[in-house]
């Protein structure tokens, strides 16, 4: 509506804030720190993890040069170690040099250099000495998440020798701080801890062994329910349901510029005679003998399924080679000459059929009753023919 002269103009609204372009901001800061690789994310995320834990270590260490119980001069170097550390295997895994190793996540190496830096944050805190033997222990527990048993083994050794010597050499140098007795219960207490760590993680890895392999057995048997419940479980072929499925999906494409298609409905001409002259078992043989001659007669781009009892349906669509039609006439003339069973061989099977092509933007059920229609108009004529509507 105009507005009148003289009249004021509406305050301008304040402009909503943007959550989007927040959203879309943060997701490009991690992908320009993470990479957009799932792998590497996974990696550089422990490494940053660890470098978060070392950040809080360092802070501690401060600490105590701020209350007297450790050298500023030691920490800084402890502390400048532990950057470079982490900035060189930040650099290696963001710039995928650690994909030419055997293994990627490079855990063995980073778990071998944080046991030397905590090493020699050991031999300079002094009297605070004995708080850095938590992070041994803690390094390990991460190494558990990332490396073989095998692997852990030797970086438990490692850890146990690395130990035994700086501690032997604070003993020689710095008695007041390392008395031999403490640092013998120390390296003790070291030693069981690795080991024991070592054999958890045995024990942890089988335990992921397991849950993989019964994830897999139960994708494996998801996947079989699944197929079971789409297939007709006497000729193999798709079921109603899956049929219904895959006539809505083609309509969709269609909609959307992909080929147009025929609906067919076959019916089995005096399938019920059969199934009172011969039994059960051989109708049963028949429908088995009729979904395997279609499925080699048909083009690769055909689909048929079960529609129920003597009834199967067909979607054909208009891509070449041939006509859709002309299909269902070749599966008809082999039918004519072929056993209905290895068990009947003089007898042949007959069919029916309906055709209707998919106008578009109609219901899949209005294309399947057109069809049904042309269905009942063969049977009609006389059966053992097509129609099309």
């Amino acid at each position: 509506m105009p507005t009148s002269v003289g009249a004021s103009a509406p305050p301008e609204s304040s402009p909503e804030p943007r959550h989007d372009d927040d959203h879309d901001w943060f997701t490009r800061l991690g992908n320009a720190v993470l990479t957009t690789d799932s792998r590497q994310r996974r990696t550089l995320g422990l490494l940053l993890l660890a470098a978060l834990v070392t950040a809080t270590v360092v802070a501690l260490l401060v600490y105590a040069t701020a209350i007297g119980v450790a050298q500023a001069r030691h920490i800084g170097w402890l502390a400048g170690f532990f950057g470079i550390f982490m900035v060189g295997f930040y650099a290696t895994i963001r710039s995928g040099l650690n994909r030419r190793f055997s293994d990627p996540t490079l855990a063995l190496p980073q778990v071998m250099s944080a046991q030397s830096l905590i090493a020699t944050g050991y031999a300079m805190t002094g009297p605070v000495h004995g708080a850095t033997v938590i992070m041994l222990s803690l390094v390990m527990v991460f190494g558990m998440f990332s490396l073989r048993p095998a692997a852990l083994r030797v970086a438990s050794l490692y850890t146990v020798a690395v130990m035994g010597a700086v501690m032997y050499w604070c003993v020689r140098h710095q008695p007041e701080h390392y008395p031999a007795r403490l640092e013998l219960f120390n390296f003790a207490l070291t030693a069981v801890v690795m080991i024991a760590i070592s054999q958890l993680s045995g024990q942890l890895m089988d335990m992921r062994t397991r849950v993989k392999t019964q994830k897999i057995a139960l994708e494996q048997a998801l996947t079989h329910i699944k197929e079971m419940a789409a297939r007709d479980e006497l000729t193999g072929l798709p079921n109603r349901r899956r049929m219904m499925n895959l006539l809505q999906e083609h309509a969709t494409r269609h909609a959307r510029g992909g080929p147009r298609f025929y609906v067919c409905i076959i019916d089995l001409d005096h399938f019920k005679s059969i199934n009172d002259s011969f039994g059960h078992a051989a109708g049963d043989a028949v429908l088995r003998a009729f979904a395997s001659q279609a499925q080699q007669v048909l083009r690769n781009t055909d689909m048929i399924g079960r529609w129920g009892g003597e009834e199967f349906l067909l979607l054909l669509p208009e891509t070449p080679p041939g006509e859709p039609t002309l299909g269902v006439a070749r599966l008809r003339d082999t039918l004519a000459v072929m056993p209905a069973s290895p068990s009947l061989p003089d007898l042949r099977v007959r069919f029916s059929a309906g055709f209707a092509r998919y106008e578009d933007g109609e219901p899949i059920d209005q294309a399947i009753e057109r069809a049904d229609r042309a269905l009942y108009a063969a049977k009609s004529a006389g059966r053992n023919r097509s129609v099309v509507l």
